[in-house]
């Protein structure tokens, strides 16, 4: 009963399986015939910014006793009608004119995570709007009301700064868009649990035989992907920047420069599964094609042929779980098998709770979440985990 009405809770909130296997990496050789595509379309992708309803101050109680709503100025508090106190109290903080698309799925993540360890938990879900420093500042004058010392808060790197300025005390805050090499202060009270695309980017790289190409887009993301890449990959023939509004991607991979060549995909699912497209349609053949975990999604199955992905290596960084543990989640509406953010955010409020345990492979050292990326093909079914 618990359950079901934490997600009529959510639904109201927020209105408006992988097989492991394992084979051996192969260059492929074979001749792969010409398929007709049809000329691209303009692709609109959205990165941190979303339209959804923004969600005021809430607090999602799983006390098992009757609750009362009591409306406190702008926010919405639902407060314990008896008086008891949870077990646990964790707040949710995000900017929501930037990650609200990234938020539904996360305090889902924590929701199904404290429901599964049985706890008897306060979630406290507050929206700074933005980042600015008053906003944040109000955020956190918030959570120090409720008296609340655990915090997941999903803002960006833009935000680090201004976090690092106010005064946490015993409050423990997990940043799961953000690295710690992103800070440029110590802080003991910040755990970063951003994924590495460098570490990806490393991994990859192994295997890079041939003259280097780099496809990127001139996006927040894009940008960030380009520096990775360029840190850890020593020499690139070739450097290609995709436009936002890009619609014909014929005139970029029509280039002989890119044959036998090692191409690094650095660009979102759509515009990747239309440049795999037009590679072949094309007949233009690198002799591997590598992406990160920004095309780890089971869409690029339905958005490309198998031959446009023959050639495909992706790296992931997200680690198998626990089955019940898993299960939970997805029945919340989280998904930590193909969202990393998702799969970060449980890594934090796991770690909040009950540090590192043998519930989640990737543990917290010095405060940064370690992921060891792994490499993946994929297959008419999914994907495969290669060696």
């Amino acid at each position: 009963m618990k359950h079901l009405v934490t997600l009529i809770f959510m639904a109201i909130l927020f209105s408006g399986c992988l097989q492991k296997q394992v084979v051996q990496l192969k260059l492929p050789n074979q001749t792969v015939p010409v398929k007709q595509v049809d000329e691209d379309k303009k692709t609109v992708v959205e990165e941190f910014i979303s339209n959804d309803t923004i969600i005021q101050e809430e607090i999602i109680n799983n006390s098992g006793s009757q609750n009362e709503i009591i409306k406190d100025g702008d926010s919405i508090v639902i407060s314990d009608i008896d008086g008891t106190k949870a077990n646990i109290k964790v707040a949710f903080v995000y900017p929501s004119s930037l990650v609200s698309k990234y938020a539904r799925n996360s305090i889902n993540t924590v929701s199904g995570y404290l429901s599964f360890v049985k706890a008897n938990y306060n979630l406290v879900v507050i929206d700074s709007i933005n980042e600015s420093p008053e906003n944040i500042n109000k955020a956190f004058d918030k959570v120090k009301e409720e008296g609340i010392t655990k915090v997941i808060a999903l803002y960006t790197p833009n935000s680090i700064n201004n976090i690092n300025k106010i005064a946490l005390n015993d409050i423990l805050v997990y940043l799961p868009l953000i690295e710690k090499k992103e800070s440029l202060e110590n802080n003991d009270n910040l755990i970063f649990g951003s994924i590495s695309y460098e570490e990806q980017l490393k991994k990859l790289s192994y295997y890079t035989d041939g003259p280097n190409v780099l496809f990127y887009q001139d996006t927040y993301l894009g940008t960030k992907l380009k520096n990775s890449y360029e840190s850890v990959v020593d020499y690139t023939i070739v450097r290609k920047e995709i436009k936002k509004d890009e619609t014909n991607f014929r005139s970029i991979v029509v280039d002989s420069r890119l044959r036998n060549s090692a191409l690094f995909l650095n660009t979102d699912i759509v515009k990747s599964s239309l440049i795999l497209s037009q590679l072949r349609a094309n007949d233009i053949y690198p002799k591997m094609i590598f992406s990160t975990q920004i095309n780890f999604d089971p869409v690029l199955m339905t958005l490309t042929q198998d031959k446009d992905r023959e050639r495909l290596v992706l790296a992931n960084s997200i680690e198998n779980i626990d089955n019940k543990l898993k299960d939970e989640i997805l029945s919340y509406g989280g998904n930590i098998i193909y969202e990393w953010v998702d799969y970060s955010t449980l890594v934090g409020i796991n770690y909040l709770i009950n540090g590192n345990n043998s519930f989640i492979p990737t543990k917290v050292l010095e405060n940064q979440a370690i992921y060891t990326p792994r490499l993946f093909k994929s297959t008419e079914y999914g994907f495969v985990e290669i060696k």
